[in-house]
């Protein structure tokens, strides 16, 4: 169900996602879906000047994440827009198919612990 929104469809990823969509809970009347296959996500808030979560540093931060976590370990990920709660902030997810999801959230974990000192805006999608 999207709510009136219309269904998002990324050509290029040809991956089978049935993983269970979660949902973030902020509090009592305010959330965000995650993707059932999501594995990272970080906030983006745009390019504006005042912006916490500029678009172009949210984009590589994940693009380094799909680089020096998945790619090297033969993981398959996309990358997939989403809303949140604020209506100034996006969310960005990392996606992988079924069959490496395990191994992926494993990776990631490690990966996002091992750089939490030297990342801004990436986060886990659990």
């Amino acid at each position: 169900m999207h709510y009136g929104l219309p269904a998002v469809h990324n050509q290029e990823m040809s991956m089978k996602m049935s993983q269970p969509k979660r949902f973030h809970r902020i509090d009592a009347w305010r959330g965000f879906r995650i993707p059932g296959n999501a594995i990272a996500g970080a906030s983006d808030t745009g390019m504006f000047s005042d912006s916490p979560c500029p678009s172009d540093r949210v984009k590589a931060e994940i693009k380094r994440f799909q680089e020096e976590c998945l790619k090297p370990a033969g993981i398959k990920s996309s990358s997939r827009s989403g809303g949140s709660s604020n209506a100034f902030c996006g969310k960005r997810w990392v996606l992988v198919d079924d069959a490496d999801y395990p191994r992926a959230v494993q990776l990631a974990a490690a990966w996002l612990a091992e750089h939490k000192y030297d990342t801004h805006y990436i986060h886990d999608a659990l």
